[in-house]
């Protein structure tokens, strides 16, 4: 008979959970990753398995994040002590002067 520690690891690692949370830990970091002046001009949406999704409101931020995605992606990573992020997904959504 396993015991219950050995039954919630097995149960934890199946689905990865530890990889969620970590992933959402990692992202904490994101403002010191990206720089005070481009965070304030995106916006972190979440991420999705190994892809972070970020929102850009002007075309000059969204490109700036593609220049940077792989050295961005190597940060994060780096903070959360794990290969928990791939690529960067950086979509252009303007604020609208309700959002701001």
């Amino acid at each position: 008979m396993k015991s219950v520690r050995i039954l919630v690891d097995n149960l934890w690692s199946r689905h990865e959970l530890n990889k969620l949370s970590s992933r959402s830990r990692a992202l904490r970091f994101w403002n010191s990753v990206v720089g005070e002046k481009i965070s304030g001009m995106c916006s972190v949406e979440g991420f999705s398995e190994s892809t972070v999704n970020v929102r850009a409101f002007n075309p000059a931020v969204a490109m700036e994040l593609r220049y940077r995605s792989s050295e961005i992606i190597s940060a994060l990573n780096e903070s959360a002590g794990a290969e928990l992020f791939l690529f960067l997904r950086i979509t252009l959504r303007p604020t609208r002067e309700r959002e701001r």
